[in-house]
């Protein structure tokens, strides 16, 4: 066995501690501090509670954008462009043109068809897109006849689309938005833009013309202004206007000038004039053809029980509205001068099966027949210049809820009368004091203005 090596004489040994007594206490060894402390754990949690509640908001701010983008394509899409500052700011002003638009479109057309998807997007609801996607024909503001409307009735309050959701979001999303949501309605680039629908003319206000109707009206120019001649025998009354034919009053039976016009259907030249007559028999109503050029001639025009609610002449024809008594569906018929009557084939609404129904007037103005029909407040007008061949789509002459500060007793205007080359649009009235509106067209019917 080897024995360690030798220590150095110089080295310096170190004494080793003594072992501790039996009898001294142990330490314990010192425990690690916790890595998180439980106000982290707080705070942590806070936050975690603080982003859980503000999400929401945060994404209705998102959504608030969107959705303003979305109102504003879908106001232009239904009025043009005022549209979305209208809906934001007026929406009954909207509503108005949202009215105008819609009885302006032809009776088959869907005018707001291409709003349905936004209409949808806005309010969630199918029902509401189904009413953007209804033919104008539908809808109540149309003034069709309910029983010649195809389908359920649809009105303007069922489009209800509102700023309603973008106040919803706006509120929704405070704080991250707070600049409010009417600033946020812009529409996109390459939305569709509807045409702007023009405004009616305003119409004057007119009086003293009668409501009754009957057979005969005949007018003639002197120099003391228009003198209107209405009805025959008992029933005749006769009317002087000095404004254009405004307001009239009533003039002496006894006038000289009244004998050469009254009592008949008379021609602007006064050479040619129409009269009804009942046939020997009692069966039918004829028509007689009066002139210098030869003796008066009869025609047969329509079987006596029907009732002639309309007729107007010019020097080449005659044209006449007939209707059963109580019925609301009308015939046209046109009796050439000294030439057997036939039947005129009456205007449809584009789009639809429907022709025009009582209340409905005539006019001829330069051997063109012009037909105007009311229709739930609407008054509608159209014009023939070939006879009933053709006709010209049906323009809106009045709407009375285009001008409510127009006040009168009568609310539509659904007569017509020929003034030379100018037909007069008006209303009529069951006393001489009340009121009703007036408008004249220069252009058999296709544009209207105040006289």
């Amino acid at each position: 066995m080897a024995l360690p090596p030798p220590v150095p004489r110089n080295t310096r040994l170190t004494k080793s501690e003594p072992p501790p007594p039996l009898s001294a206490p142990i330490s314990a060894p010192r425990a690690r501090p916790p890595r998180l402390r439980l106000r982290k754990l707080l705070a942590l949690g806070g936050v975690a509670l603080a982003l859980w509640a503000l999400y929401p908001r945060a994404l209705s701010a998102w959504r608030l954008h969107g959705a303003a983008a979305v109102l504003a394509d879908y106001a232009l899409c239904m009025v043009g462009p005022t549209g979305p500052s209208l809906l934001r700011d007026t929406p009954v002003e909207f509503r108005r043109l949202v009215r105008r638009r819609l009885i302006y479109s032809a009776a088959g057309e869907r005018p707001f068809e291409r709003c349905a998807a936004g209409a949808r997007e806005l309010t969630g609801s199918s029902r509401v897109a189904s009413a953007h996607r209804a033919e104008a024909w539908s809808f109540v503001e149309y003034g069709a006849p309910p029983a010649l409307r195809r389908g359920p009735p649809v009105s303007i309050d069922d489009l209800a689309v509102s700023t309603r959701p973008l106040v919803t979001l706006a509120r929704e999303g405070w704080p991250f938005e707070r600049g409010g949501w009417t600033r946020l309605v812009r529409p996109s680039l390459g939305a569709f833009e509807a045409t702007h629908p023009i405004e009616l003319a305003r119409p004057s206000v007119g009086r003293g013309l009668p409501a009754w109707r009957a057979r005969y009206r005949a007018l003639r120019a002197t120099r003391s202004g228009l003198v209107l001649a209405v009805g025959k025998g008992a029933n005749l009354a006769a009317y002087r206007s000095t404004d254009g034919g405004v307001s009239w009053v009533p003039s002496p039976l006894g006038d000289p000038e009244l004998a050469a016009f009254a009592e008949r259907c008379a021609a602007p030249s006064g050479q040619r004039a129409f009269t009804f007559r009942t046939s020997d028999d009692g069966a039918r109503t004829q028509v007689t053809s009066q002139g210098p050029d030869d003796a008066p001639s009869s025609v047969d025009l329509a079987p006596a029980s029907l009732e002639i609610v309309s007729a107007a002449c010019d020097e080449s024809a005659l044209v006449a509205a007939l209707a059963a008594p109580g019925a609301r569906a009308a015939a046209l018929a046109l009796c050439p001068y000294r030439q057997p009557c036939r039947a005129l084939t009456a205007p449809t609404f584009t789009g639809v099966d429907a022709r025009p129904a009582l209340p409905l007037d005539l006019a001829r103005v330069d051997g063109a027949t012009v037909l105007a029909v009311a229709m739930g407040g609407v008054v509608r007008v159209t014009s023939s210049r070939d006879d009933g061949r053709s006709w010209a789509p049906f323009g809106v002459a009045f709407d009375a809820a285009a001008h409510p500060e127009v006040r009168t007793a009568v609310g539509v205007p659904s007569r017509l009368l020929a003034l030379g080359h100018r037909v007069l649009l008006y209303g009529g009235a069951d006393r001489p004091a009340e009121t009703y509106p007036v408008l004249v067209s220069d252009d058999l019917g296709a544009a209207w203005r105040a006289p």
